[in-house]
């Protein structure tokens, strides 16, 4: 491949499957999670290529031939995809878990974070049968004609499905055609994953769609301790990470990441979001402390030559992005003591969405706090080697 190839795999964190790729002799027939090779120089264009067949390579170790079902190859793929295309920034820390088993618990807990939040279905996916919902694997918004599913109804979908995933005589037609929730299957039985983290997930999504904004700071982070946190503490148990007494401090740090991650995603969605469903990320409480009279408009081309309400804008944002830091601080007080615990070292590979989340704060910070920015919302191709490089470089150092 050339080297403006490899410069776009980086760019959008995807992987490009070149036909032919050399090994080394040092990371041939190891660990899935390869040797922490040194992947960082300090030549610039040397940096670049070390990183992409890295990453490559990650790839390549993910899917061993050893699974043999090539019906869970597929739905690991189609996750796969799902987490490429509406969530990238979620895709490199998939690949960094600690185990193969823990990736595709990652992505299958990813995948169904993100299709249990999709507003549009297909008509294929409509189909009832004997009072019961079916699904389609085919996703919707994805080169099909789709139509808005009202949120009770989609939300009842899900828990029907769950609900069916947990009982050995429930209807597996409600999951059977899923390629997320066919893993799930396979996965919720393997690691005896808990249904209440699930239940939580669908009760944010739930909210998602029926607040229009939060009459509190409080409130908008307890929704992104129940979203996000809960898909944390589902990964670490399909690495075998138990909520007992000596995983205390791991769990409590799942949730100041989960507060942290869900903050951060709402803060980069907010935008789109106001504009497609007319939800407003920003507190009641924190636009009467600043003045903020008018956030949907704010946030939209229109607001954007309202400097002094703009400011007031930035200044609530402000408290947003501290609550998350704050919150990340919190979790990276407990390393050593992680470190001290046995599966320590499997729990820091699945906290490293946080430096994600980090990286974006960091953006917001140095664009003033203003969502509206538009150098904010087109992410360079440094910026996505510098969400990379910092990534790779927490995982090899075993932080987050």
């Amino acid at each position: 491949p050339s080297f403006s190839d490899k410069m776009r795999f980086l760019q959008y964190s995807t992987i490009w499957s070149p036909r032919r790729i050399s090994r080394p002799s040092r990371i041939t027939n190891v660990h899935p999670d390869l040797h922490r090779i040194n992947i960082f120089t300090s030549n610039k264009s040397s940096l670049y290529h070390k990183q992409y067949r890295f990453i490559s390579l990650l790839n390549k170790a993910f899917l061993p031939s050893s699974l043999g079902n090539k019906q869970l190859i597929s739905d690991i793929n189609e996750a796969v995809h799902l987490v490429r295309k509406f969530d990238p920034a979620g895709y490199l820390p998939g690949l960094l878990v600690s185990s193969n088993e823990g990736k595709i618990g990652y992505f299958a807990i990813r995948s169904f974070w993100i299709q249990s939040g999709l507003r549009f279905e297909t008509l294929n996916n409509l189909q009832i049968k004997n009072n019961k919902y079916r699904y389609s694997n085919q996703i919707s918004g994805i080169g099909q004609k789709a139509e808005e599913i009202p949120v009770k109804e989609r939300i009842q979908r899900w828990r029907a499905a769950v609900d069916s995933l947990y009982h050995d005589k429930g209807d597996s037609s409600l999951w059977n055609d899923n390629a997320t929730l066919r893993l799930l299957h396979n996965i919720i039985h393997q690691h005896d994953l808990s249904k209440s983290e699930f239940d939580r997930v669908l009760n944010g999504r739930e909210k998602d769609f029926t607040i229009k904004q939060y009459s509190n700071m409080q409130r908008l982070i307890e929704h992104a301790e129940i979203s996000c946190s809960s898909l944390i503490r589902l990964v670490l148990q399909c690495v075998d990470i138990s909520e007992i007494d000596e995983e205390t401090v791991i769990y409590d740090t799942a949730r100041h990441i989960g507060i942290a991650h869900g903050l951060t995603i709402a803060l980069r969605t907010s935008v789109p979001v106001a504009s497609a469903t007319g939800k407003i990320i920003i507190p009641e409480d924190l636009c009467q402390k600043y003045g903020v009279k008018s956030p949907r408009y704010l946030l939209s081309a229109l607001g954007m030559g309202d400097l002094e309400c703009k400011r007031h804008m930035q200044s609530a944002v402000k408290d947003i992005v501290d609550a998350a830091r704050e919150n990340l601080m919190l979790a990276r007080a407990n390393r050593c003591k992680i470190l001290s615990n046995v599966k320590g070292d499997k729990a820091l590979t699945v906290f490293l969405p946080a430096i994600v989340s980090e990286t974006f704060l960091d953006r917001l910070q140095a664009h003033n706090y203003d969502l509206t920015d538009r150098k904010l919302r087109q992410v360079g191709f440094q910026e996505h080697l510098m969400c990379a490089t910092r990534t790779l470089s927490a995982w090899q150092r075993s932080t987050f």
